[in-house]
């Protein structure tokens, strides 16, 4: 079976009721988490000159701009609210794809079903099976596109995904859905040497706008091939750099795994690149252990689980972008503030001369013997902290690799969404969004949700 056609089938007959309640649990987490995250990213300076940007343009109002009080075209509103999303890298991660999938998925989501009236179940339901569709066709790529091509996964796979999302609201038939796949995928794009820059978050603003578009063009009669993923210069051979892939491995999969659930959905403790993550759990865990001076430290050597450099390519950050991608200063900060948070990213907390002073004293490298070998192959890392004393402390952080929603539960999401939305939303108005969130799959048009987001 030609795979885009089988994505398309399993994309229009697909329902709620295929999905475990823990993946449906998950998918509606990470709504709440990602409009968290684009609520913190509204107050960024990228959201400012995009929003300048889509006001210049102009277009039909239908589609709500997340924490900036109007309304733009569905297409121009992924974008925003894509960037935004991911602007803060406090955002998702999933672990199949190692992309930041709900930053993509529900701005492009929420955008079509604002504009076509639909249901937060619609919503649901295309976050879902973009989720799914991202990942089945992002495991059967090659290990290259991941560790060695230079593209950012989270823009191609995401656009892919989006228009899948954006093809299930708008009720497309298989046979649009599949070049609404196909015209994303010719869309698909994203460079990690942009990474420590507003390009980075631009990358799942514009997988989502490609989606919106894509599924928008189709359902006016615009045309794609319908293999545009398997084909001989199709988006998996590309992606994979010509070798190490298996399109078969997407048939297979999709509708027989449950991505949600053996992907699972990673929600971030601190917003900055997931990479530092674990570094940063096992950094905390000494802390927590006992006061550790930063004065009286000589160095700290980081084992990580992946190939140095990857996506934390700023050893000697100068700015707060480039501080969410160097492990260096992230650790740094740890030290000195005891805590990781967003007041952590600002260029004077990054060039404040105590963290550039302890910056060179942190080494990252990969794990001895696993040199080489696929990321994230032993999931942990470890945190050796070399005292002027001579004494060593040293701690161990393991990945979580199992369940759906990893890491936090539901309330702690909504902890977090308090406090990102502190900012832009009343109390009063938070806690309506919330309730509407908790109850998304019960059928309330999206409008009303919209309405409270955009304020």
């Amino acid at each position: 079976m030609i795979i885009t056609g089988r994505i398309a089938e399993y994309i229009t007959a697909t329902d709620i009721e295929d999905f475990p309640p823990d993946a449906i649990e998950a998918a509606k987490g990470a709504i709440m988490d990602c409009l968290a995250c684009t609520l913190a990213g509204s107050r960024e300076s990228l959201a400012d000159i995009l929003c300048r940007y889509v006001t210049a343009e102009g277009a039909s109002p239908t589609a709500s701009v997340v924490g900036r009080g109007f309304r733009t075209s569905a297409a121009n509103a992924a974008l925003v609210n894509g960037a935004m999303a991911h602007a803060l890298d406090y955002d998702d991660i999933t672990q199949i794809t190692k992309t930041h999938p709900t930053a993509v998925l529900l701005p492009a989501s929420l955008a079509v079903a604002e504009e076509f009236g639909a249901s937060g179940k619609d919503m649901l339901m295309g976050y879902m099976s973009g989720f799914e569709v991202a990942c089945a066709v992002g495991e059967a790529l090659s290990e290259a596109y991941y560790d060695d091509l230079g593209w950012h996964p989270t823009g191609p796979l995401g656009a892919v995904g989006a228009a899948a999302a954006a093809s299930r609201i708008m009720a497309l038939d298989p046979e649009q859905t599949a070049m609404a796949v196909s015209l994303a995928a010719s869309q698909a794009s994203g460079l990690r040497q942009n990474f420590g820059t507003m390009t980075k978050p631009f990358h799942a603003g514009d997988a989502a706008r490609a989606g919106v578009v894509a599924a928008k063009l189709v359902r006016e009669g615009f045309t794609a091939s319908g293999d545009a993923l398997e084909g001989r210069f199709g988006f998996i051979r590309a992606f994979s750099g010509g070798q190490g892939f298996d399109s078969e491995q997407v048939a297979q999969n999709l509708g027989s795994k449950c991505y949600l659930v053996e992907s699972g959905i990673e929600i971030k403790k601190y917003p900055c690149c997931g990479s530092a993550h674990l570094a940063l759990d096992a950094t905390f865990d000494l802390l927590f252990q006992g006061a550790i001076d930063p004065d009286a430290v000589d160095r700290i050597d980081v084992m990580v689980d992946f190939d140095p450099p990857r996506s934390l390519i700023h050893s000697r950050p100068v700015s707060s972008l480039e501080g969410k991608f160097s492990l260096q200063y992230c650790l740094a900060a740890a030290l000195l503030d005891r805590r990781v948070g967003l007041q952590s990213f600002t260029d004077d907390q990054v060039m404040r001369p105590e963290a550039q002073a302890l910056i060179p004293r942190i080494d990252m490298r990969r794990i001895t013997g696993n040199e080489g070998l696929p990321s994230w192959t032993e999931g942990y890392h470890q945190v050796d902290v070399q005292m002027k004393d001579g004494s060593t402390l040293r701690q161990q952080a393991h990945r979580a690799n199992s369940g759906a929603l990893r890491g936090v539960t539901m309330d702690d999401i909504r902890d977090k969404f308090r406090d990102c939305a502190a900012e832009s939303l009343s109390e009063a108005t938070t806690a309506e969004v919330l309730a509407r969130l908790d109850m998304l799959e019960e059928g309330e048009p999206v409008s009303g949700l919209a309405d409270l987001l955009r304020s």
